[in-house]
């Protein structure tokens, strides 16, 4: 069984959380369901699948289509997935993906033992011996389920029967001939039943469900795509909220910010990655201070787009040119044993003085809301900001 840390951060995950064409109404030989989204008044992370739940029939083909935020995800699902579904689990994932749960749904005995079962007993990214490769990378088993640490055979991808004992597809590449697509066919055989799966790297609170049945007419994808923008409405109406209030400067966190929201959206399947405001206007010589909310990087000086893990040859890694401080900036400094908490308590780092020259120049990453990050620009000129984390969590600071 995982640790009490690692249940912790299991049911942290769990409560986190433009569509393609219609085929014609009814019919089409596949369905295509949007894994995470866009959002178009802010930049974001959605952890959910659009819609959550789909009819096919055997024979069909499902379109898993990605909207890339810079966080993976998976399809990841199969008898073992199946067999640790308890019903207690079931209101916490199934919920609302904007409304916060419950205490009795969270916290009651029956829910932690099937939040440690779930956890504990199939593959998840953030394993015991690290970054998890047979979750990263596709493994398709008849039987059993992967072993920890160590990449699943090389093959190619069978059709969805609904008797495989683990099915999943890996990170869904960004880009490539595959780019931000993971297609699965359903066997002409497949079994008829209702099928649950979920990102294994964010979850089980991103999940949904797929039924297959051989009888009656299937939702059209209009009406998929009409559901789709239902519950992605539902996830963006308080994420825009909260930005809001932080645009006028009524957030909990004021000042500058990097990352958005508070407390009162920890239920929402979803989270805003920008940063309030997007233009800082600062005078030479002036220090910038933004606050963290939540987990990302202040860098300058942005390469092309840089992957958080590298997935290769059966391997995979963090990538220490996101999670590291780089140009000589500081991170956050390790927690003495007087500050390991919990709450840890908040640091405020400086980075000292900066022109705009020596290349990539970075916070790094594992920040926590309220730490406080500052830069003194010495050099008038506009300096372009991003988070490493996510692409489109983009800004500039005007120096005059």
């Amino acid at each position: 069984m995982r640790t009490r840390q690692v249940r912790a951060i299991a049911l942290t995950l769990m409560l986190t959380g433009t569509l393609l064409g219609a085929c014609s109404s009814g019919g089409g030989s596949s369905r295509t369901i949007e894994v995470d989204s866009n959002f178009d008044e802010f930049a974001g992370t959605f952890r959910a699948f659009f819609p959550r739940d789909v009819t096919v029939k055997p024979g069909m083909t499902l379109k898993f289509h990605q909207k890339w935020s810079g966080e993976p995800h998976t399809v990841t699902m199969g008898k073992e997935v199946q067999d640790r579904i308890e019903p207690e689990m079931l209101p916490l994932i199934l919920r609302s993906t904007s409304k916060e749960p419950s205490d009795d749904e969270q916290f009651s005995d029956e829910v932690n033992a099937a939040v440690e079962k779930f956890f504990g007993e199939l593959p998840f990214f953030f394993g015991e011996k690290g970054p998890n490769p047979p979750v990263a990378q596709p493994c398709y088993l008849k039987t059993g389920l992967p072993e920890e640490g160590k990449a699943c055979p090389k093959q190619a991808q069978p059709a969805f029967a609904g008797t495989e004992s683990y099915f999943n597809s890996g990170f869904i590449p960004y880009e490539g001939t595959s780019g931000n697509e993971f297609e699965m066919k359903i066997a002409d055989d497949a079994k008829p039943g209702t099928y649950f799966y979920y990102c294994a790297l964010h979850g089980a609170g991103m999940s949904g469900q797929i039924k297959v049945t051989k009888s009656g007419a299937v939702p059209s994808q209009a009406s998929l795509n009409k559901q789709a923008r239902k519950e992605i409405a539902e996830v963006a109406k308080p994420l825009l909220a909260g930005l809001k209030k932080e645009q006028a400067g009524n957030g909990a966190i004021k000042g500058n910010l990097a990352g958005s929201g508070d407390e009162s959206l920890n239920g929402v399947k979803g989270q805003v990655n920008e940063f309030t405001p997007r233009t800082v206007r600062a005078k030479v010589n002036e220090t910038v201070k933004w606050s963290f909310i939540s987990n990302h990087s202040i860098s300058f000086n942005v390469p092309p787009y840089i992957p958080i893990y590298k997935v290769k040859s059966g391997k995979v890694t963090g990538n220490d040119k996101v999670y590291e401080p780089a140009g000589g900036w500081p991170g956050r400094p390790e927690p003495t044993a007087e500050d390991e908490g919990p709450p840890v308590p908040s640091v405020d780092v400086d980075a000292g003085k900066f022109d705009g020259s020596g290349g990539l120049k970075s916070s790094g990453v594992d920040w926590q809301t309220g730490d406080t990050y500052s830069v003194t620009f010495t050099k008038p000129g506009t300096y372009p900001m991003a988070c490493l984390i996510h692409p489109g969590m983009i800004g500039k600071v005007v120096v005059s």
